[in-house]
């Protein structure tokens, strides 16, 4: 996955919103402004000269804004420390509204054939000043906190595609320790059934070609439907029972509603390896694996109960559960449990839950 960085100048305001806005708000403005001039010059005449005159106001705020809008993105202002951003920004407000109160001055003027003395009454000029004063204030805040919010959020969003990054970079490196360590203990039952038993042999060879040929498509995703992990199991234990031979029993116990569910896979080849490994492997009589899949109102219970006896604490585990608790809590979060604990009659559980809504790490 390619991660993309931040365009700053990109996250400001410039698409159909911003002038969406601009048209809008300056528009509110010339209707004030309309209004304003009605006030004092409410006769007839005087409509088509308001009218004009905001018009030409409104055209002036929307172009002079824009024009602060691309000095305080080419210039960077916006990634400025506050304190000088501060400064530039009032130094900028100030300019703008002395620049907006003399064009309105001059605008009015125009339109009105006034002369140069009537247009720049010092009252009138201070009036005009402190309207457009309030107004440039209100804009750059409005502006400002619209950048901090958007910048907020692409920042919020190059977190989460590092951190799924980030993810999907430990789970492969997680699989890639899974699959040699499962293979190498099958090669290692092949060599010494090689000598033995040559048909057997053979029989395994096969078996273990369909548990490569499922590992590598189970590579490409972090889930899998729950009947592929319960075939691949099933060659599996198959191939630990030609090592094991009548000192294995195998029980099953699958939900038919839960064979549809998706689990990460090899997550049961763990579980079952580790109920051999710990278990049956260590009794002279050797013993039984049982695995159980069922379905509750929100998750999916899998469990592996194997013969034995629990002696070391869940935590002190070998590193195929270690593996598998990393990436339950890479894929579901807090959501997923594995508990390893000793069960009724002298067996030992594995239990996972899972939630069956969609796992944690985002798409």
């Amino acid at each position: 996955m390619e991660v993309k960085p931040i365009q700053l100048a990109a996250s400001l305001p410039s698409g159909s919103l911003y002038w969406r806005c601009q048209v809008f708000g300056w528009s509110a403005f010339s209707a004030f402004e309309f209004a304003f001039v009605m006030a004092f010059w409410g006769d007839q005449a005087r409509i088509v000269f308001a009218a004009a005159y905001t018009g030409l106001v409104g055209l002036e705020g929307v172009a002079g804004t824009h024009l602060f809008h691309l000095l305080l993105r080419d210039r960077g202002w916006v990634r400025l420390p506050p304190k000088i951003l501060a400064v530039r920004l009032a130094a900028g407000i100030f300019s703008l509204a002395a620049l907006f109160s003399l064009l309105a001055l001059f605008t009015r003027g125009f339109l009105a054939h006034a002369p140069l003395r009537q247009i720049l009454k010092p009252m009138d000029f201070f009036v005009v000043f402190a309207i457009r004063m309030v107004i440039l204030v209100i804009w750059t805040a409005l502006y400002v906190a619209i950048h901090e919010l958007q910048l907020r959020r692409h920042t919020e969003r190059r977190a989460l595609r590092l951190e799924v990054v980030v993810q999907e970079a430990q789970l492969r490196g997680l699989r890639g320790q899974l699959n040699p360590h499962f293979f190498f203990n099958c090669l290692n039952n092949l060599r010494e059934l090689i000598a033995e038993d040559p048909r057997r042999a053979q029989k395994m060879v096969t078996q273990l070609g369909g548990l490569l040929r499922y590992s590598l498509r189970a590579d490409q995703s972090e889930l899998v439907p729950l009947v592929d992990e319960i075939r691949a199991l099933e060659d599996y234990l198959a191939l630990e029972s030609i090592r094991f031979e009548e000192r294995l029993q195998v029980h099953w116990d699958i939900a038919k509603d839960a064979q549809s569910i998706r689990v990460p896979p090899m997550l049961l080849q763990t579980l079952v390896e580790n109920g051999l490994k710990h278990g049956i492997a260590r009794r002279p009589q050797g013993g039984e694996i049982a695995i159980a899949a069922r379905l509750t109102e929100a998750n999916v219970e899998l469990e592996v109960l194997n013969s034995g006896e629990l002696r070391e604490p869940a935590s002190g585990a070998g590193i195929g559960l270690r593996n598998a608790r990393e990436r339950l809590g890479l894929l579901y979060g807090d959501r997923a449990t594995l508990v390893l604990q000793n069960g009724n009659q002298g067996r030992v559980s594995a239990r996972v839950t899972l939630p069956l809504a969609p796992f944690e790490v985002a798409r």
